[in-house]
């Protein structure tokens, strides 16, 4: 469960250039660039050197977190932090033997940001979770580089499995991390203020919103359900923080 990558610092170009969201889209089958907006524009971003876990946080290492503090269970948690599906794949107290190395999912961002912190870890931030996917040598489309998907890279709209898989199934990124692509959405710590460019220009107000649990939560990763486009790198997206889905799981980070 403890078993992180080192991912050293760097100064890098996250985002997207506007004049480079046609060919993209062309090339991920989108019929708009429409989806995209929220990646523009690119821009240089500092992040320090930081540990990311290999694999996603599974039913098993969640069960763990349970057991430890019941009042995560699946019939204690507060019910005005989640929308009544929270850990909805469990039979009961605890996950199906069959679903134990596949990701958790069906939680909220409030119980992912709690379970980080029992390990005496975080959830990414957005920066952190971009920087991770890529090699840090190239800007590769996807984690694996710039083949579009295939069934053999990762587990997404594409193969007809329609639902999680177990984690490590399909091979790492550069860094040794697995799943920064498909399986399932991963929350991130960032609150979602709308493309890089409204982000920019709310700086001040980042701190601030980062503190209320209503707002909503920037995503990373694409899932079993995802297109190529969202399986991308720089792809963004955001998700709800109370609304537990069979979509949306997480990995936790800690600084060095």
């Amino acid at each position: 469960m403890d078993d992180m990558q080192f991912v050293p610092g760097a100064t890098f170009r996250m985002g997207t250039d506007a004049a480079e969201l046609d060919s993209i889209a062309e090339r991920v089958g989108l019929d708009s660039s429409f989806p995209l907006l929220p990646e523009v524009p690119s821009h240089e971003v500092r992040v320090g050197d930081f540990y990311m876990d290999s694999n996603l946080v599974t039913n098993r290492d969640f069960s763990l977190f349970v057991e430890a503090n019941p009042e995560w269970g699946k019939r204690a948690a507060d019910p005005a932090l989640h929308n009544g599906r929270y850990l909805e794949h469990w039979t009961d107290a605890s996950p199906e033997e069959a679903l134990l190395d596949n990701p958790v999912i069906f939680i909220s961002w409030q119980a992912a940001a709690a379970f980080c912190a029992w390990r005496g870890k975080r959830l990414p931030t957005e920066a952190e979770f971009e920087w991770a996917a890529q090699d840090g040598i190239t800007e590769a489309e996807f984690p694996w580089g710039d083949d579009l998907p295939n069934d053999s890279l990762v587990n997404w709209g594409g193969d007809g499995i329609e639902t999680t898989v177990p984690v490590g199934s399909y091979p790492p990124n550069a860094r040794g991390l697995y799943d920064m692509a498909g399986n399932v959405w991963q929350f991130t710590a960032d609150p979602w203020l709308g493309s890089h460019g409204e982000t920019l220009s709310a700086a001040n107000d980042v701190e601030e919103t980062a503190l209320d649990p209503s707002i909503r939560r920037v995503v990373r990763g694409g899932s079993w359900g995802a297109s190529a486009a969202n399986l991308r790198v720089r792809y963004r997206d955001s998700h709800r923080p109370f609304d537990a889905r069979e979509m949306v799981g997480f990995r936790c980070a800690r600084s060095r």
